[in-house]
């Protein structure tokens, strides 16, 4: 058991820790509007020793500094959504500010965030949870292409290096297992010495849950949520129903015109069926799968046999026919959640009960980075939709082990078990309902209102509450971290020197021991040592100690100064 911690101590590390005021990060709670991240004017020296303003907010000091540089703006959640990330963006905030740059931390609504983020660009700093999933160099491409960076693509820092895109598409292609480990240790040491993005924190898969009411889950690196864990868990309470919470509506339960988020691919995990789903031991399983079996004639080609005597959830059988047309209409509406995907493949071809693929170029993990990606949607529903992307679906229908019962948008959302399904769920029904406060989650959960959480928040309720007899908590490796990314479209930023300044300030350990009670690993990599080979045990880390000195002295070795504030200016 962790040993627990007050919350006075927590508060008055936050208050010290950084040699400052956490609050003086400019924390504007609820602030909806526009930011202030491009400052009014710019000065330039007067000929008399001062400063004076020009233009643009940017300050050029006496003795031959350069300009300062801007304003940035670091997005935050609130701290009602996740209390811990929001105290170490705070905190990060405060070492950018030690470091010499001018930061200042904004609060947003997770999804005004998300879309000031990867849709408006309107960020210096930004941070939130980020996954792999099965194979780590499924998600590169997305998050790092140069030609990925557009509205909603996936590379919102707009990272751009045209030496390694063709590494990080050519190992989704590779088919010789080794030498796609050694593409990957590449991407991973040129990440690392860019950091666009990186990782504060590696995350574990935590899952809190009543004893009394559930057991039997399966550990599996990209989740309890995925379809294993899920059918095997079992409900021993009379009412037969898995009940969890979330923090915050849903949205949409539109599955090809959703942002990727936790909260959606937990639903959708279990609504639709996927060609091949890999199990615990990260094997391709037949028995989670629509195809019972596969092949690859050759390296450019994969065939899927489907799964007989399956239907939608309005009776509607499953065809092949249904596979081909969601594969065929992802492409032809280029829909951006699956972009990775349905760029891989050229033409789907059925013959009888088989679907083959033909894929442009030969194709790697195929059943990691492409079967197991996208869900497979009914034809006789989405072929009257003609704008997939945006699309309202209240009533989702799918083919999955849970199908949709109700949805309370600002309530609750109830899935029921699909006994047509060939791997049934051991439960009558799931239920989420809508509860902000972490206190009174717990509450419910303590009591059997709630039997599990099925996004388990680190923090001092999971702290103090784990030793409680009703309470298991389970906390496996898992695939992603809480991640700093930089906008490397803004001045400064645009900078690697700047950017590994930053990295090098970020306080891991006391984020770490302090906000998450031990419970995660200090970030250095972006591919974890959960992933075992995949992952470049030669990335360097970047500095712990003394790392707004470090950042400093990397700084002032690229030509910036500092002015008598301690802020930094941009080489003569």
């Amino acid at each position: 058991m962790k040993e627990p911690r007050n919350d006075s101590t927590r508060r008055r590390f936050l208050r010290t820790v950084a040699g400052g005021t956490v609050v003086g990060t400019t924390a504007l709670a609820g602030c909806s509007g526009e930011s202030d991240t491009t400052p009014a004017a710019t000065t330039e020296e007067d000929g008399s020793g001062s400063t004076t303003e020009s233009g643009d907010g940017t300050e050029a000091s006496a003795g031959g500094a350069g300009e300062a540089l801007p304003t940035y703006t670091y997005l935050n959640n609130p701290a009602n959504y996740n209390a811990a990330r929001h105290d170490a963006i705070n905190l990060i905030g405060e070492r950018l500010n030690q470091l010499g740059l001018d930061v200042g931390v904004e609060v947003f609504e997770w999804g005004t965030l998300y879309e000031r983020a990867t849709q408006e660009f309107d960020f210096g700093f930004t941070t939130w949870s980020r996954g792999l999933g099965l194979y780590p160099g499924t998600r590169m491409p997305e998050q790092f292409h140069s030609s990925n960076t557009d509205p909603g693509q996936g590379n919102f820092t707009g990272y751009t290096n045209e030496d390694l895109d063709p590494v990080l598409m050519n190992q989704l292609q590779e088919g010789d297992r080794s030498a796609r480990v050694d593409m990957l240790h590449e991407i991973q040491s040129v990440i690392n010495e860019d950091v666009p993005m990186h990782p504060i924190v590696q995350m574990p898969n935590p899952l809190a849950f009543n004893n009394n009411q559930v057991s039997n889950w399966t550990e599996h690196l990209v989740g309890f949520y995925h379809m294993e864990p899920q059918t095997n868990v079992e409900v021993t309470a009379d009412h037969g129903e898995l009940r969890g919470s979330w923090s915050e509506t849903l949205g949409t339960l539109n599955v090809l015109g959703y942002n990727n988020e936790t909260k959606l691919i937990h639903q959708f995990e279990m609504l639709y069926d996927k060609l091949v789903r890999n199990n615990s031991n990260l094997e391709p399983d037949a028995d989670l799968s629509l195809a019972t079996s596969w092949e690859s004639p050759d390296e450019t080609t994969v065939r899927y046999q489907i799964r007989e005597g399956h239907t939608w959830h309005d009776g509607e059988d499953v065809t092949p026919e249904d596979v081909k047309f969601t594969l065929d209409y992802i492409k032809e509406n280029q829909v951006p959640l699956y972009a990775t995907q349905w760029e891989m493949y050229d033409s789907v071809e059925v013959d009888g009960q088989w679907v083959q693929v033909n894929f442009s170029n030969p194709v790697g993990p195929v059943h990691q980075t492409f079967s197991n990606q996208i869900p497979i949607v009914p034809q006789h529903i989405w072929s009257e939709r003609s704008d997939p992307t945006n699309v309202s679906v209240t009533e989702p229908v799918g083919s999955g082990p849970l199908m949709f019962d109700y949805w309370d948008q600002g309530s609750e959302l109830s899935l029921v078990r699909n006994d047509d399904h060939w791997n049934t769920v051991n439960y009558d029904r799931r239920i989420w309902r809508i509860i902000p406060e972490s206190s009174t989650v717990w509450s419910l959960l303590l009591d059997g209102t709630l039997n599990y959480l099925p996004f388990t928040r680190i923090g001092k309720q999971l702290s103090d509450n784990q030793s409680e007899d009703q309470i298991t908590v389970l906390a496996p490796p898992g695939d992603g971290w809480w991640h700093l990314s930089q906008n490397t479209r803004q001045g400064g930023l645009d900078d690697p020197v700047v950017r590994r300044a930053a990295v090098h300030s970020i306080p891991k350990q006391v984020i770490n021991e302090q906000l998450l009670y031990g419970f995660a690993t200090q970030g250095w990599n972006l591919v974890g040592e959960s992933f075992g080979d995949y992952s470049n045990p030669e990335v360097p880390k970047y500095q712990e100690e003394n790392g707004v000195e470090v950042g400093r002295g990397l700084m002032e070795e690229a030509g910036y100064t500092f002015d008598d504030d301690g802020m930094a200016h941009f080489p003569e």
